[in-house]
């Protein structure tokens, strides 16, 4: 009986300002399960997010509410539920409880999260003096999961020469609410010295591209970049990462790229990881600050090559790279009762 395959569930529901980081999440980690029972539910009405399970070897089956999700799970007698995504709330939590013994969240700053087993944070916030993370949350660099395309930049950064002119990459991923994609580039083409800017575009950018089309008509080196995979392009040959401060970060410290960051709404001003501890200048919200504090920043990392040799060890020292192992252990843990051995 302890030889049998665990059932493990992954329950995604769509959350604008988390992006589809979540998903993505969620594919990863359910390869890296994929000797056990794994089914994918998917809460979402969005194509882009439909889209990137192409190609991944998973179907996700598709649920508009909670109640319809309990008739489908009710019978599987899973072992783990791994929630991540929306936030989550009691009401749901009170649905799924009885169906499975253990229930993982990522991220979740819902007032469900105190009914899971464990919720895992790669955006933690700082505590203050003598405050404790609650006793159901872990809360690290560990909690980001990696996918192959940034496996694959690593390795092509190995052989990298310096850029001539420096290389500075605008990359606001998660729908860039505020347009600090436009902002940071008409500050950035305000700098008076030679610079090649690539600005990354993916298929959440909210904003019509031809107005950054327009600023760069009489710019040399200056390039809108837009696809899907946008910022690993541009991650081979950056300098500079100027990028939101959600799970961008992440990728950029799995790298060891300099990088300035800007919150694109208040909450991502909370979210602690992007900071000079890990290797980070973080200038705050993004639509309250002054063409001079980016450009400061900018210039600071430009002129001072020991400032940047500090981010990129900095970075490199958490070992982003490896987080998968970490996951797959831990996950592999709660699925097969372990951490009720420990109790």
């Amino acid at each position: 009986m302890t030889n049998r395959k665990r059932k493990i569930a992954f329950i995604v529901e769509q959350c604008p300002i988390k992006g589809l980081y979540p998903f993505e999440r969620a594919i990863i980690l359910s390869k890296l399960l994929n000797e056990e029972s794994v089914f994918m539910f998917v809460k979402t009405n969005d194509s882009t997010v439909l889209k990137s399970f192409e190609g991944s070897g998973i179907t996700p089956v598709l649920f508009e509410k909670y109640e319809q999700l309990v008739k489908t799970i009710r019978n599987l007698e899973l072992d783990l539920i791994v929630q991540d995504g929306k936030d989550s709330l009691v009401e749901q939590m009170e649905l799924l409880r009885p169906f499975c013994k253990t229930i993982v969240h990522f991220d979740d700053f819902g007032n469900g999260n105190v009914l899971a087993d464990c919720n895992i944070l790669a955006l933690f916030e700082e505590l203050g003096s003598g405050e404790l993370l609650p006793p159901n949350t872990l809360a690290g660099s560990y909690a980001f999961a990696v996918n192959d395309k940034l496996q694959t930049v690593a390795v092509e950064r190995n052989s990298m020469a310096e850029n001539d002119p420096p290389h500075i990459v605008i990359a606001f991923e998660d729908g860039d609410e505020h347009n600090l994609t436009y902002r940071t580039l008409r500050h950035l083409t305000q700098l008076q010295i030679p610079l090649k800017i690539s600005v990354a575009i993916d298929d959440e950018y909210k904003h019509p591209v031809s107005d950054l089309q327009m600023m760069l008509l009489s710019r040399r080196n200056t390039k809108i970049i837009k696809h899907t995979d946008a910022l690993y392009e541009a991650l081979a040959t950056a300098d500079i990462i100027v990028c939101n401060n959600n799970y961008t970060p992440y990728k950029v410290a799995a790298i060891g790229i300099p990088c300035i960051t800007l919150a694109q709404q208040e909450r991502e001003i909370a979210h602690a990881f992007a900071r000079e501890l890990n290797g980070f200048i973080h200038l705050g919200l993004g639509r309250k600050i002054k063409q001079s504090a980016i450009q400061n920043a900018v210039m600071e990392l430009l002129l001072h090559e020991h400032r940047r040799d500090r981010a990129i060890r900095k970075q490199q020292s958490l070992e982003i790279l490896t987080n998968n192992e970490i996951l797959q252990a831990l996950l592999l843990d709660f699925a097969y009762g372990r951490h009720l051995a420990q109790l």
